[in-house]
Parts: structure tokens; sequence; C-alpha cells
């Protein structure tokens, strides 16, 4: 079997980490909590556990896990979690870009964000 983490790497990378930065900035204004939307993003790191990008993992598992500096001054470290829907999964095991897979800004359909435990998960196409 092929291992799929070239494939992989190359959709999940620092370009489509800093487009899912602005998309979420901008899905933080349209939120109706007043809170939230005040939050901004200002990175997302890169994942550094490499079995997240083996095909069993995004075939399986349907997710990667790694950090993103959010909160009303963009500093706040969150753990984030981008769980995979079908678009996304396939693009990521053939190398394609991930932008397709970005949902519409409606804050409520694909954010979620749990202020106590610093945790942010995030629902690709």
């Amino acid at each position: 079997m092929k291992d799929q983490r070239i494939h992989v790497e190359a959709s999940f990378n620092v370009n489509f980490c800093r487009v899912l930065e602005y998309h979420l900035s901008k899905a933080f204004k349209n939120s109706v909590d007043n809170v939230l939307k005040y939050f901004w993003c200002d990175g997302i790191d890169e994942p550094v556990i490499i079995k997240q990008f083996t095909e069993r993992n995004i075939t399986s598992m349907k997710k990667i896990v790694t950090q993103a500096w959010i909160g009303t001054t963009g500093q706040d470290r969150y753990q984030m979690i981008i769980k995979l829907g079908r678009c996304s999964r396939r693009k990521a095991l053939k190398g394609l870009d991930l932008k397709e897979c970005l949902p519409d800004i409606a804050f409520e359909d694909w954010v979620e964000v749990d202020m106590k435990s610093c945790l942010i998960v995030v629902k690709l196409n």
C-alpha cells in the first residue's frame, strides 16, 4: 500500500493554514455570541505529528490535530481539531488544495469553540 503522507502534507500546508486563519477570523465576526464575535485568528500551526498524515488517519480517524492562536487578542493558544469531511478527505489523499473544502463563513455551521478548555473544532466539507 502506498504511503499518502506526502500528498496530505501537500494539502495541509502553511498556505492552507493561512487561508483557514483568515476564514476563521471572518467567521468569528459573523458569530451571534457577543464574546466570539470579537475573536480573531492570528495563526494555525502546522501539525508536527507525522502519523496524522497517513492514509489510515485521514480515512478512518477523519481529523487532524494542531494548535491555533485565537481570542480577542489573537494570542490565546487553543488546541485545534480539524474534522475532515468527504471533500477534504478526497483532496488530502490526492495532495490537492483544501481551500475548496472550506464551509461558508456562517459561524454556527462549522466552528465550535470551548473557551474553558481552550479547544476549537473546525469541520471542513
